[in-house]
């Protein structure tokens, strides 16, 4: 085979294998209370807020894993989510979650009121 050959076999390998060999290294959301939560914040999430589209979120009062579900919204901005859930709903008083759905990951992500992202 020529070298050209080999590079082009290389190239396709890596491009179809690398993104299955990658592991999402995000941390979970605990189902004891909002306190000590693993924050996204400072990861490689990056939410791009893409002009005429709404992302459907549903508020949560407390963890969402107790499932404790006030309604749903839709916001402009994923890291919205939160802050939009607590400024709705008065029961919230700062305790909610917004969580949507996150396709590239296949994971709900959800936000707190202070903008912070968290797996669930």
């Amino acid at each position: 085979m020529t070298l050209v050959l080999r590079l082009v076999l290389l190239g396709c390998f890596l491009l179809v294998f690398s993104p299955a060999m990658a592991v999402d290294t995000l941390p979970q959301l605990q189902s004891t209370g909002p306190q000590g939560l693993p924050s996204l914040s400072a990861s490689s999430i990056n939410a791009s807020n893409v002009a005429d589209q709404t992302v459907s979120v549903t508020c949560y009062l407390g963890n969402p894993n107790d499932r404790e579900v006030l309604g749903s919204i839709a916001v402009s901005n994923p890291l919205d989510a939160g802050p939009s859930c607590n400024s709705l709903n008065f029961s919230c008083r700062g305790r909610c979650f917004g969580c949507y759905s996150d396709f590239d990951l296949s994971e709900d992500i959800c936000v707190d009121n202070a903008g912070r992202r968290f797996l669930r």
